[in-house]
């Protein structure tokens, strides 16, 4: 019998999303992408790893190799990885169905849509799409069909049965990168099948503030005794700290790492892009426990896995009262709907927001949606934006990972973004080519020339430093993207020293320097404080604690 007397989830506890024992990244998540991956990715590495996996360990004993389609099974043999395989062609059969008839359809459209109405056409749609498409034409008489995207929500290719949380007691320290490799079952994690949007994933993570009855909770899990006794084990007596809340005339930053940073005032909170590594992974950084107990807004920038995480968002998710997202451009495949998947995943308040729209946080707190250009390959994806958080007088712009390659387009915004007192800005301005990402959904693959020059790439220093001038920033700060070792497994790279994103954020610190204005490359953690403000010409220092 488990304790009766209620506990604390132990801070230290991670929870990962699975899907076919595979991390639940954005893309895999969504059906029609998510049927793709697992065609095209997933299987494939698999077999790949099967037929040879002396390959796949050669590949990954080079560090450089490491963000690769390559499989690392850690503990697990060759045989586990063959059983995952037999199971996952069993449990995703939906999946692969909806991805074999996108094919038919696509092909269909060619063979068939010449110009002429497409009514007679919707009695050949596949039968897993029926429902699901409208079959459109553009305005150049190019056809195409877009989704119906909550509508594939309800069909079989969801696959609720496949997903998984897979609790371990303190973060592994040796994940493979997740778009590479499968999280196969250990003795030390606690993998429990039960949806994402099931309402006790909420009690089990509101457990980290509020001691829950363990035992009642491991009974609504369906845990059998073994496992019920492994997951109380994960629970303690440990108290949390008493959150210490924000003066009444202070704006408060709190960088968590990577893109994760959190604005608040003592109204009101603000958390961008949360990827939160968590208590005894072996670095000193900023956790969940850091956080407010309630977070009145969080606001994702766009849909990749660096920025939006599950993992992280399903733990805050009684803790959050608004998610604020980009409007998407409503059913390609290539845009999903993050408004839409996250209601399906069990979020009540989720608001879609588009370009130069605003969103009232608090009493003297708002998000503005600004445009955001580059990252993506240069695909027509528009569930992206560059939030501006104005709190208390002073505006914070969060430009993420933007190529601001066109300058009038903040020339045209200039009244609406004003006088910046920060700009976060991330500096890989290298990144990886549109397939590491995007492949799996392509039509048709791009020659090498082609997959080569469109790279998921942001901000070099004299970018970054044009985009400061142009917006008056009077301070300029670098994200650490991709230099955080516990994030390693998330972003397919590891620090370096001498990497092009720290070369880049050395030159960024020297240009802005040059013209009196501070800047800094953020890692690990950092508390800022500004003074509020009642005109925006008003500068006044700030406190700065960085490590």
């Amino acid at each position: 019998m488990l304790p009766a007397r209620k506990l604390y989830l132990h801070k230290s506890v991670a929870a990962q999303p699975l899907l076919h024992h595979w991390y639940a990244w954005p893309y895999l998540i969504a059906p029609h992408t998510g049927a793709l991956n697992l065609r095209e990715r997933l299987l494939p590495i698999m077999r790949s790893y099967l037929a040879s996996p002396g390959v796949h360990q050669s590949a990954l004993s080079s560090p450089s190799r490491y963000g690769g389609p390559f499989l690392n099974p850690v503990h697990a043999s060759s045989a586990d990885v063959e059983a995952l395989l037999e199971t996952t062609l069993r449990d995703g059969q939906a999946r692969l169905t909806l991805a074999d008839d996108m094919d038919r359809l696509r092909s269909l459209l060619r063979e068939r849509a010449t110009g002429g109405s497409l009514e007679r056409l919707y009695l050949e749609v596949p039968e897993s799409l029926r429902g699901c498409v409208e079959l459109v034409y553009d305005t150049a008489n190019r056809p195409s069909f877009r989704f119906f995207e909550a509508l594939l929500y309800r069909t079989p290719a969801f696959e609720r049965h496949s997903q998984k949380v897979s609790l371990t007691a303190v973060p592994a320290r040796d994940q493979p990168f997740v778009y590479g490799s499968p999280i196969l079952p250990h003795q030390d994690r606690l993998d429990i099948g039960v949806p994402f949007a099931d309402d006790v994933w909420n009690d089990v993570f509101s457990a980290r503030l509020n001691a829950v009855d363990v035992a009642g909770l491991a009974d609504r899990l369906n845990l059998d005794p073994g496992d019920a006794a492994l997951f109380a084990t994960l629970f303690g007596d440990e108290e949390p700290v008493p959150y210490q809340s924000v003066g009444p005339d202070e704006v408060r930053m709190r960088y968590f790492g990577h893109a994760t940073v959190l604005v608040e005032t003592s109204v009101g909170s603000v958390l961008l892009d949360p990827l939160i590594g968590y208590t005894g992974d072996g670095y000193e950084h900023l956790t969940m426990a850091d956080l407010p107990p309630f977070v009145d807004t969080v606001v994702i920038s766009h849909f990749h896995s660096d920025h939006f995480s599950l993992e992280t968002l399903l733990q805050l998710r009684t803790r959050v009262g608004t998610v604020l997202v980009p409007r998407a451009s409503g059913g390609s495949l290539q845009d999903p709907s993050l408004k839409i998947m996250l209601e399906t995943l069990g979020f009540q308040q989720v608001r879609e927001i588009g370009e130069l729209e605003s969103f009232d946080v608090a009493e003297r707190m708002q998000v503005v949606a600004l445009p955001f250009i580059g990252e993506h390959a240069d695909l027509d994806i528009r569930t992206k934006m560059v939030p501006l958080v104005r709190a208390l007088g002073r505006s914070f712009m969060f430009a993420t990972d933007i190529t601001p390659v066109e300058p009038a387009l903040y020339g045209l915004v200039q009244d609406v973004v004003g006088q910046v007192d920060a700009l976060f800005v991330g500096l890989e301005c290298v990144g990886a080519p549109l397939s590491w990402l995007y492949g799996p959904i392509m039509e048709a693959p791009l020659s090498r020339e082609h997959n080569e020059s469109r790279r998921l790439k942001g901000s070099d220093a004299d970018m970054a430093d044009r985009l400061a001038q142009q917006v008056g920033a009077a301070h300029v700060y670098s994200y650490a993207m991709g230099l955080e070792p516990w994030l390693k497994h998330l972003t397919g790279s590891e620090f370096e020293a001498d990497s092009e994103p720290v070369l880049q954020s050395k030159r960024l610190i020297e240009l802005s320097a040059a013209r009196g204005v501070g800047s800094q490359l953020l890692y690990r953690q950092a508390e800022h404080v500004w003074s509020a403000v009642d005109g925006r010409s008003c500068q006044s220092p700030y406190r700065s604690q960085v490590t």
